[in-house]
């Protein structure tokens, strides 16, 4: 399979080395970490202890950023709903924060008073 990624197989064998099988409390070694699947980004590997003869599991692991140089284009905890909300929308700029920050310092310590009163419900 592949070129593994610039050392990144290699890089999964060593952090696993590091760990001890959970039955027979040897450490993991090179040899039973496979290689069962290679994607752009992603390695698939079967763990399993060379003492014991025992599997830990199969992981997942991801070897960098995305495939084409992509990056996500909104926070990762944004909605889809915000996400399209702001997908039109030039990102902020250095300019936007200074005139941001220019704003809030003009509106002194009683900035409360700018803030929407909320209605009164219910009346006594």
């Amino acid at each position: 399979m592949g070129k593994f990624y610039g050392g990144s197989f290699q890089a999964i064998q060593e952090y696993f080395q590091q760990k001890f099988c959970r039955f027979c409390s040897h450490p993991f070694t090179a040899e039973g970490v496979e290689l069962l699947r290679e994607e752009p980004g992603i390695l698939v590997v079967r763990v399993g202890c060379s003492a014991c003869g025992r599997p830990l599991g199969v992981a997942i692991v991801g070897t960098g950023p995305k495939p084409g140089g992509q990056r996500e284009k909104s926070p990762f905890d944004w909605s889809k709903r915000d996400s399209e909300r702001f997908a039109a929308k030039l990102p902020i700029s250095y300019d936007d924060v200074l005139a941001a920050h220019q704003f809030f310092s003009e509106l002194g310590p009683d900035w409360s008073k700018h803030l929407p009163r909320a209605p009164r419900t219910g009346a006594r």
